[in-house]
């Protein structure tokens, strides 16, 4: 904690230290490993990379292969080193491993690296993602309670628990528009998109809790299949 603290306040000599102190107590954790790595890059300039950095990293890649910040900053100290194909597939390879939206934000970095390198660049697939209409019973029309919250929230209709993908929005008016995608998934275990079917909901909060009230506004469930994603419609009714 004292490490992460000096990193938030810039001071990355004082990180180094408190996290070689931690590794001396876990010396096979592979995210700390990556933390003193990047506190070492961190500190170094642009035209003089950190010898030790790649160092770190590498070993934090031999007990951890898939570690994503591992990968990540790999690429980064690739590019450092003017190595940019190899960055280019070190950050291909992370590519699997995260979400779409993620993924996306991620291609770009991987384009200038193959550009640099002579290579051609990645093709940008679109984001899967569900589109909903939010809209409210019209005898409910102008009623909106001011500072509402609106949770929707997309469940495995086969199984109790918790929601597989959920948003929190506070509105002003309706109908409102949104989107669903993995990004907006709970766990990284089960993505939105992964499951067959699942059913979507939304729910008016005047309070603004994530626990269900007696006087809260609710649309009734609706079945989507996930390799039919067209638009769907959520009607917002008061409670019986």
């Amino acid at each position: 904690l004292l490490a992460k603290s000096m990193m938030q306040l810039g001071r990355f000599d004082a990180a180094q230290r408190y996290y070689s102190e931690a590794l001396k107590l876990q010396p096979d954790n592979a995210n700390l490993m990556v933390d003193y790595a990047e506190s070492l890059f961190r500190a170094g300039k642009p035209d003089q990379p950190n010898a030790e950095a790649p160092q770190w990293i590498d070993k934090a890649l031999q007990t951890d292969p898939l570690n994503q910040r591992a990968l990540f900053f790999k690429g980064i100290l690739l590019m450092q080193a003017n190595e940019p194909a190899q960055a280019a597939t070190v950050w291909e390879q992370l590519l699997p491993q995260l979400d779409e939206s993620t993924a996306q934000a991620l291609v770009p970095q991987i384009n200038q690296a193959r550009q640099l390198a002579g290579l051609p660049e990645l093709a940008m697939a679109p984001v899967k993602s569900l589109q909903l209409v939010i809209a409210l019973d019209p005898s409910l029309i102008a009623q909106t309670p001011p500072g509402s919250v609106l949770f929707v929230s997309a469940k495995d209709p086969s199984r109790p628990g918790p929601p597989i993908a959920a948003k929190r929005i506070e509105i002003s008016q309706l109908p409102l528009t949104i989107t669903l995608s993995a990004a907006d998934s709970i766990m990284p275990t089960a993505k939105l998109f992964s499951q067959t079917q699942f059913s979507v909901s939304a729910r008016i909060s005047a309070s603004g809790s994530v626990t269900a009230g007696k006087d809260d506004w609710l649309s009734a469930p609706v079945l989507v299949q996930s390799d039919k994603l067209e638009p769907v419609t959520l009607i917002l009714h008061r409670q019986p």
